[in-house]
């Protein structure tokens, strides 16, 4: 019966080693090939309800910040006397407000495989960060509305011209404003302005004029964005042919390009007017290589930037990819047609000048490089006071380019006025054909914020090293088990041989105990001899006990 039991007991050892060995070998074979945590993050990104991309894309813990800096102009009077040949400038700033993002209105299209929403941004002062209070500091700057349809003014009859430049008299209007930097920036009562907003309310439906209301505010909740979702996929899990890429623009307001800039729906227009295929600016494309060159839409661009590929690089530990803009990205030119949709009326800005006329209500501004960098060295002439400085004015976009997170960012631009030819208004005469620098924007992101710091660094390196342990483990335990089966089976001892072994020690037990009794059988003589033949060798202890 205990032999029959040893055996029971080896067998029921044995499968159990190979049973556990094959299912962790098993476990660790499915772990390597299907990549859980790829799975998972593949999930957890792909913008669908409940997810973690979903929860922060609809309020972004990114801390975008826009930095404002004025340009003050010193010597107006002196100007428009004649006694200074060249308009002196002060730059003033930065001006910091923070960029806070939510996303509303959302609905996935299943159909499309895209998700609609309506984004509303708030722009919150921040002081620390700030130069002085932009409601108590005060500048003299261009009078935008004023200048801007005193330019206009070029184009209509004599008549028309000559109405207008009358009635700006009457109104006492001036070409430069002494104005606090607060008004200038997000609205300042125009007695022009307000007349507009009573007589042509279609046209003009705004009784103030602020330019970072015009350009960052204006049309908050109100554009309804249309943005595709990941690549579907098939069963082999590639892209299907001709799929959007991931967290592109499909459309804006149902348009899918700037009609201003004469869109054609029917050939999807060209690189100079489309909208789709952009980005928003809060996700960028995933599994970027060095080949790679996206583009950003904001309103205040009226048009896409393009964004190319720089250099890699490492940035607070993470791999990042460095896209920057070309100096020419706001050239024109009637004879290139990723850039001829610009020039109205065959009629082209100068070089590094990019008209955004249409985009507000065709007031002649126009957006450069801070400081006139890279545009025509004409732009420079009549001013004291710019230094183009690229050390200073580049803009550059860290992402990470696996995740496509922005690490981080500094996009600059400026805004300027265009001044044409005047007719009929001699205050603006000193002004005629200038650009006048306005202001100009740094968009920030000077870091991720600690918790998605730790989110990417998990994704991009513990996860997939814990994974990789794990599988290593199992493997390992596994092949451990499967040698302990293999040992189990092969050189175990037989069945028999314990019992054989037990009944030995037995006999022993036997025969000890009978020479036990017989020394004490035996005369003191015989036991002192005995004792003295165990401590003699073998050769004088037979020689003992023949004597």
């Amino acid at each position: 019966m205990k032999l029959f039991a040893n055996k029971t007991q080896r067998n029921a050892n044995l499968l159990r080693c190979a049973a556990l060995g094959m299912t962790l070998l098993f476990l660790g074979a499915v772990i390597f090939m299907t990549d859980p945590v790829q799975l998972i993050v593949d999930w957890q990104i792909s913008l669908s309800p409940n997810s973690l991309l979903y929860k922060l894309w609809l309020f972004p813990p990114l801390e975008v910040y826009i930095k404002v800096h004025m340009f003050n102009y010193t010597n107006v009077d002196a100007f428009i006397a004649g006694r200074d040949a060249k308009m002196k400038i002060e730059e003033v700033g930065p001006y910091v407000y923070q960029e806070v993002l939510s996303n509303h209105n959302v609905t996935l299209n299943e159909a499309n495989n895209t998700i609609t929403y309506t984004p509303r941004r708030e722009y919150v002062f921040v002081r620390e960060r700030s130069v002085g209070d932009p409601k108590l500091d005060r500048i003299r700057a261009p009078n935008i509305p004023y200048m801007g349809i005193s330019t206009q003014a070029a184009s209509l009859s004599m008549f028309a011209a000559l109405g207008l430049s009358a009635l700006t008299k009457r109104l006492n209007a001036q070409p430069m404003l002494e104005v606090s930097v607060h008004d200038y920036m997000w609205g300042y009562e125009d007695h022009l302005v307000h007349l507009a907003s009573k007589f042509v309310p279609s046209y003009i439906d705004f009784a103030s004029f602020g330019l970072m209301e015009k350009l960052f505010r204006e049309g908050n909740e109100s554009n309804v964005f249309n943005m595709h979702l990941p690549e579907r996929k098939d069963s082999h899990g590639v892209n299907l042919p001709d799929s959007p890429r991931a967290y592109s623009l499909h459309s804006i307001n149902d348009e899918r390009g700037f009609m201003r800039w004469d869109y054609d729906e029917a050939t999807n227009g060209t690189q100079c007017n489309r909208i789709w295929g952009s980005h928003d600016a809060t996700l960028f494309p995933r599994d970027m290589n060095e080949k790679d060159t996206f583009y950003i839409y904001r309103r205040t661009f009226c048009r896409r930037l393009p964004m190319k590929f720089n250099r890699t690089l490492t940035f607070k530990g993470q791999d990042a990819f460095e896209y920057t803009m070309d100096p020419n990205v706001f050239d024109s030119d009637l004879d290139n047609v990723n850039s001829s949709c610009f020039c109205k009326n065959n009629h082209c800005l100068k070089r590094g000048l990019g008209s955004v006329a249409p985009c507000y209500y065709n007031m002649p501004l126009a957006i450069t490089y801070p400081h006139f960098m890279h545009a025509d060295p004409s732009l420079l002439e009549p001013f004291d006071g710019l230094n183009p400085d690229e050390s200073r004015l580049a803009s550059a976009l860290m992402l990470q380019p696996q995740l496509g997170v922005p690490l981080h960012a500094h996009v600059r631009l400026q805004a300027n006025l265009v001044v044409g030819n005047i007719k009929f208004n001699s205050l603006m005469e000193p002004f005629e054909n200038m650009v006048l620098p306005l202001l100009w924007v740094d968009l920030t992101i000077d870091n991720l914020p600690v918790s998605l710091q730790m989110l990417v660094h998990g994704i991009k390196y513990i996860f997939p090293l814990l994974q990789g342990i794990i599988t290593l483990c199992l493997i390992l335990a596994g092949f451990y088990q499967l040698s302990a089966a293999f040992m189990l089976c092969f050189w175990s001892p037989p069945g028999g041989v314990p019992h054989k072994l037990e009944q030995g020690e037995k006999r022993a037990s036997i025969l000890n105990g009978l020479t036990l009794n017989a020394s004490f059988q035996k005369s003191p003589h015989d036991s002192m001899q005995h004792e003295a033949q165990k401590l003699l060798p073998l050769d004088a202890s037979h020689t003992l006990s023949e004597v």
